[in-house]
């Protein structure tokens, strides 16, 4: 028999919806998941997934149609079913349809499909429509390249785009002068968590061992042992992405790539000799260095960088911090776990000035315990060595103050390389390390792309990795879909942990968004408890009119982990009362996730 379909509560305050396109059409085979139809509601479009499976036998609202909540849309038929030519559904008096001329239908369906083909990136979007979504022109670097794709660069974003590119039929090689894995693997993200791992275990000792029932209340960290085993990770991984490489048949072309006059690249080997590669397209992944600004004085030695923190040969009695950013915090609470003295400086009104103010609060604090001093609000004018000593100087609450330590690390964030790699011989667009691009990294120069740290901020090696399979998707002809910048994963791995996407309480109000808000302290929480794991807390934020997840913070015990949670969530456009429906598991530290969706209710049970 005839299956009506209804239009949906959407939203918990959806008392009507707008059907802004039909993805189906009449005769149509409906498969379960799949999107129907969009739906405009007074504060979002949502997609209408496919619930009851068969045939779209007749659509009912068209394109346009404002339809009332539970009022019949369209009829769906069994496989093979014969519908009665009188078959009339339920509640059809509430659809409201509008008077459209057939001329006027047509042409809005015309456009609605343009729009779609341009922004999928298919061979059927026209010049024009590239032109409106603001995408740059489409072209070869070299007609007759030996390769389809040549990567610059062999970090997080360089490694994955040429491995994909090998995945999709292409001929590939990748040019990297040093380590397979970039700063990522070698000087970043990998190492750090090895040290970080040392860091919590001596804490988890030191403040809860007698708790815990350890026997043990003191460590005894060395130094020189944990470093080891941080590079012999780093090295490991390394020689995973040479086999990964040579698996995918991707060459790689050791030495510096730069761009020549008449679209020729060249490569410099470590002898100084240089030799063309030919390439169809090229795809800049160069990464970034850490910043310093004016008056920071780095020596390696005294005045240091991220890399000089990751293999330290001496502890430090004194370490001062400059910038609390990710990479700060991370530094920070190792080398205090370690046993040095740390300060750390900010010039924001926060610590971790990117995250939410309340999360902020939740680390200063934890910080403090651990006897980490931390400085906000003070604008640092210089760093240097002063006869073998660390010497800052900053200013704060309006005073010139000096701090002295033995070690100072400079953590102000990263600069894109795009020096040294020929720029000017080519027609890119580079504004302050930054290359210009567009959805699909196209730059100015036709057959030049370019991803991750050279294209701007977040400088995360998750975003370079999806950057460059989004890169070479298009450039093989594919649908990708475009980066959601608005929904990118944002991890602290110091103890306690955060995690975060989407927007701030403080961004939503800059905004004018209207939005409600739920928390859940871990101090509450049973699986929290039994791992002696109590500072914590988690924040959801919740459209206040449609229930759509705008953004979820975390700080505490594995909030990197279960942030992931709260990001496919916001992918998946759920919304509130759904994440609220959704059953955890108990005993376990997302049930924190589900009371804070409760919270914004006021419906928390464990409250």
């Amino acid at each position: 028999m005839p299956i009506d379909l209804f239009m949906s509560q959407l939203s918990p305050t959806m008392t009507e919806g707008k059907i802004a396109r039909w993805l189906k059409k009449e005769g149509d085979e409906l498969v379960s998941g799949e999107v129907m139809a969009e739906v405009e509601t007074d504060k979002a479009t949502m997609e209408m997934e496919v619930v009851d499976e068969g045939v779209l036998h007749k659509i009912i609202a068209p394109a346009g149609s404002v339809v009332a909540v539970g009022s019949a849309i369209a009829v769906i038929a069994e496989d093979d079913e014969e519908v009665p030519a009188d078959y009339t559904p339920e509640n059809l008096a509430e659809t409201s349809i509008p008077e459209v001329e057939p001329e006027q239908q047509a042409a809005v369906e015309q456009v609605a499909a343009t729009v779609t083909e341009a922004i999928a990136g298919t061979d059927h979007a026209s010049d024009e429509d590239v032109d409106a979504l603001s995408l740059k022109a489409s072209g070869l670097f070299n007609a007759d390249g030996e390769y389809d794709v040549v990567v610059i660069g062999a970090g997080p974003g360089g490694y994955v785009a040429a491995i994909r590119a090998a995945q999709l039929g292409l001929k590939v090689a990748c040019i990297e002068s040093t380590h397979l894995g970039g700063i990522c693997l070698n000087w970043g993200c990998i190492p750090t968590k090895a040290l970080l791992r040392t860091a919590e275990v001596i804490n988890i000792i030191e403040h809860s061992g007698d708790v815990l029932g350890l026997g043990v209340s003191k460590a005894n960290p060395d130094l020189a042992k944990a470093v080891a085993r941080s590079r012999a990770i780093s090295a490991k991984l390394n020689g995973g992405i040479g086999f990964l490489f040579k698996k995918n048949k991707i060459e790689h072309i050791e030495g510096f790539a730069s761009f020549e006059a008449d679209n020729r690249l060249m490569v410099k080997d470590a002898d100084g000799n240089s030799t063309q590669v030919t390439a169809k397209h090229v795809v800049v992944a160069t990464g970034a260095r850490a910043r310093a600004f004016p008056g920071m004085d780095v020596d390696n030695e005294v005045i240091i960088t991220y890399k000089q923190a990751l293999s330290p040969t001496a502890l430090p009695k004194k370490l001062v911090v400059i910038g609390s950013g990710a990479i700060g915090m991370e530094f920070a609470y190792f080398y205090n776990a370690m046993g040095s003295e740390v300060t750390v400086i900010e010039a924001a009104d926060q610590i971790l000035p990117l995250e939410d103010h309340e999360i902020s609060k939740v680390v200063a604090r934890s910080f403090k315990k651990q006897k980490i001093k931390i400085i906000t609000g003070a604008m640092v004018s210089s760093a240097k060595n002063v006869d073998g000593k660390a010497v800052v100087e900053y200013e704060a609450k309006g005073k010139q103050t000096s701090i002295e330590g033995d070690v100072c690390l400079v953590a102000v964030g990263v600069i894109g390389n795009t020096e040294n790699i020929g720029v000017e011989n080519t027609a890119m667009k580079v504004d302050r390390n930054t290359i210009e691009v567009d959805d699909w990294y196209r730059t100015d120069h036709a057959g030049i792309y370019a991803i991750g740290d050279v294209v701007g901020a977040p400088a995360l090696a998750h975003v370079a990795s999806h950057e460059g399979i989004v890169c070479i998707e298009a450039i093989a002809g594919k649908t990708p879909h475009a980066v959601d910048y608005g929904n990118v994963p944002g991890c602290t791995y110091c103890q306690p942990q955060v995690g975060s996407c989407g927007k701030t309480e403080k961004s939503c109000k800059e905004e004018g968004i209207p939005y409600k808000v739920g928390r859940m302290a871990y101090g509450t929480n049973g699986k929290a408890m039994g791992l002696a794991e109590t500072d914590g807390m988690v924040k959801t934020i919740f459209h206040a009119e449609t229930g759509e997840l705008l953004g979820a913070h975390i700080v505490g015990a594995e909030a990197t982990e279960m942030i992931v949670s709260l990001g496919v969530a916001k992918t998946l456009e759920t919304t509130e009362t759904e994440l609220a429906h959704h059953m955890f598991p108990h005993p376990t530290l997302s049930e924190m996730i589900h009371e804070s969706v409760l919270d914004a209710d006021g419906k928390a049970i464990h409250i």
